[in-house]
């Protein structure tokens, strides 16, 4: 008797294991298409191409679209399950997994299985910073903490909210600024300014989003601001930047990316969208929206905090406008989601043109990406780059 429970049991896991593929092989024949499952074997096996594969699948999958959404939200009322990638805080705080996963675990010099993808990212911005400056560009780094490491009282009631908790990211920032490497530190700029904000109730990210508020970007472009206008080619600039843009207060209403990560159904019920103050930069002369200039001498490279209300609404209000707004002069950008620590950089290799007269590269990621940047840290060599204006000087 026990035999056959173990061949029921084996018959059912079999069922399971081989009913999928086949189900999914047929839905596939039907729509008159040819089955996913063949895909896997057009190719070498290569890592690329089984990560590809696994991707193509979990897209297009009957499974993955009908039966996951309804097991997804089963388990957000019973357990408030919210997935592999979000982190329910406290008070309505919501965290991207990843980016407390980066100061939980050692830091990644530590344990050799920890290096990113590439290699080393000390050694690749250093290499990067040595190219530039050969062209006479001078590259200064933008670490951004992530939000837990600036709020983790919202995520354990166990944390100080005044204990600093970005002990890789300082000890990051030593090790660049020891080989000689710029970094400007907006964890020191944040920390020192939460209570204010706190007091205030202008917190410096948003609650249900990875990204800071309009409050966190303003003290961001100070900060880096206040580094350039040190530059002599900028307090010698004919005529001085002066007079050019205002900025304005707006509302926004925003629906954090964090809620969109879970993939639940029906989130427009279950999470309630943001309110979000944002500082509009426009032209005083014409009141048009600031607009970037390929001439700039200064060149920002950048992930999603770039981009957050610079090029989604309410438009010319992300760190890249207000920059522009304190320096009273445009800026020339590239911009990658989640590719600031290697696909910008190739974005430029493809274009070295846009460093033609450039005296200075900020290079702005959000710490996370050190050990999970997207395509982790490639080293470049940037071949027959223009000189730069201070080659000409």
């Amino acid at each position: 008797m026990q035999w056959a429970k173990h061949f029921v049991l084996v018959f059912f896991f079999l069922a399971i294991i081989f009913g999928v593929p086949i189900t999914q092989a047929i839905l596939d024949i039907a729509d008159e298409e040819s089955p996913q499952i063949l895909e896997l074997f057009s190719q070498v096996p290569t890592e690329e191409h089984l990560r590809q594969f696994e991707s193509d699948l979990e897209e297009y999958s009957f499974f993955e679209e009908n039966i996951r959404p309804v097991y997804q939200l089963v388990r957000y009322f019973v357990r408030r399950g919210l997935g592999h990638k979000v982190l329910l805080g406290r008070e309505g705080w919501y965290f991207y997994h990843p980016g407390v996963k980066y100061f939980t675990q050692p830091y990644y010099q530590d344990v050799a299985a920890l290096m990113p993808e590439g290699g080393d990212p000390l050694e690749v911005i250093c290499d990067f910073a040595k190219q530039m400056r050969e062209r006479g560009i001078q590259v200064v780094v933008v670490p951004i903490p992530g939000k837990a490491s600036i709020y983790p009282d919202k995520l354990s009631a166990l944390v100080d909210p005044g204990q600093p908790v970005h002990a890789h990211t300082r000890r990051f920032t030593k090790e660049l600024r020891d080989a000689g490497v710029e970094v400007i530190d907006i964890h020191d700029v944040f920390l020192s300014r939460r209570a204010e904000a706190d007091r205030l109730n202008r917190p410096l990210y948003m609650r249900t989003d990875t990204h800071w508020t309009g409050h966190g970007v303003i003290l961001a472009a100070e900060a880096i601001a206040g580094r350039i206008k040190k530059e002599f080619w900028y307090r010698e600039m004919e005529p001085p930047p002066r007079d050019r843009y205002e900025r304005i207060k707006v509302m926004v209403e925003r629906r954090g990316d964090i809620p969109k990560m879970t993939k639940i159904p029906m989130q427009e019920r279950l999470f309630s969208p943001e309110l979000v103050d944002a500082y509009q930069v426009m032209e005083k002369k014409s009141r048009e929206l600031y607009q970037d200039d390929p001439q700039s001498p200064v060149l920002l490279l950048g992930d999603s905090f770039s981009r957050v209300f610079q090029t989604d609404a309410p438009k010319s209000a992300g760190v890249i406008a207000n920059l522009a707004y304190e320096l009273q002069m445009p800026i020339t950008t590239i911009i990658n989601d989640g590719g600031a620590s290697t696909l910008v950089r190739q974005q430029l290799a493809r274009n070295t043109k846009i460093l033609r007269g450039k005296r200075l590269i900020i290079w702005e990621f959000v710490e996370r990406d050190i050990r999970f940047g997207m395509r982790g840290w490639q080293p470049i060599f940037y071949q027959d780059a223009p000189p730069s204006s201070a080659d000409e000087d």
